[in-house]
């Protein structure tokens, strides 16, 4: 059964990336539902990314919050744990700060949440090429019609165009774990209380999304997929793939035993 949350927020996650999160954030300002609040996610950028933040802050009525720690390596489980236990919203999309959304995104996300489900959205890869274009711009106009779509799948531009087309829509309940994205994921707050947050266990790279998807299943949280309103991603180089193979054991070892909380979440928050 739906149930329209009442209160909802988006969860940015960024990494000194300004001009990407510049780009996602005008994504949000032309949101047609602008009933959230955003938080900025920061993992231990510099300055610049401030500087975009405060000048959204500025120009958008949209509230955000910019939750920051200092850098000591990839820690995105703990940087997301620090705003899950600031914020009291009902309901929480996660994205990424390289994830540009179409404007019907947050309409759509606050349409189809359903109760003890969470939703797993999709995503089109942008190009090398063109995502270097596009983060010259201050802004883009996200209200994109279907030949521009086309004219994108013809030069190149994106890898696939069929979700551009498709009227948003959601699979039956699951409990199927693969083809998780970690930048379109969306879940009640209580759910992520339920399940202790992100697992800040999982060191650098890798699978701690897949982890918390796990865990919700776990937790008897059941798995919806969300087509026809993808997040536009802009491509970036890989992050280092160095802790992936320990990674993969410790996702292993969780869906193995079933467990339902993080091993070090939000219960065992410090103030670093």
């Amino acid at each position: 059964m739906n149930h329209n949350p009442d209160s909802l927020a988006v969860v940015i996650s960024t990494y000194n990336a300004p001009e990407m999160l510049r780009l996602a954030l005008n994504g949000y300002n032309q949101q047609t539902d602008q009933r959230f609040r955003l938080y900025i996610a920061d993992d231990g950028s510099v300055s610049e990314t401030k500087d975009v933040i405060d000048a959204f802050r500025t120009a958008s009525p949209i509230p955000v919050k910019h939750v920051w720690h200092a850098d000591k390596g990839f820690r995105k489980s703990h940087i997301h744990n620090k705003v899950i236990a600031r914020l009291q919203d009902d309901y929480v999309l996660f994205t990424d700060g390289d994830c540009i959304p179409l404007p019907g995104l947050v309409a759509v996300h606050r349409r189809v949440a359903k109760q003890n489900c969470f939703v797993s959205g999709s995503r089109i890869l942008l190009s090398r090429e063109w995502s270097k274009l596009l983060k010259t711009r201050d802004a883009i106009d996200t209200h994109i019609d279907l030949f521009q779509y086309l004219t994108w799948r013809v030069r190149g531009h994106v890898n696939r165009v069929l979700p551009l087309l498709l009227p948003p829509h959601t699979s039956a309940p699951h409990q199927r774990l693969g083809g998780i994205r970690g930048c379109h994921l969306a879940c009640w707050r209580r759910d992520l209380l339920k399940i202790n947050g992100f697992d800040e266990s999982f060191e650098g790279w890798g699978r701690e999304d897949s982890d918390f998807a796990a865990r919700l299943l776990h937790a008897g949280v059941r798995r919806v997929d969300l087509r026809g309103v993808p997040v536009l991603h802009l491509w970036h180089k890989e992050e280092s793939r160095h802790h992936l193979r320990k990674n993969d054991d410790m996702l292993h070892e969780c869906l193995a035993s079933k467990r339902i909380r993080a091993r070090i979440g939000i219960a065992e928050l410090t103030s670093t």
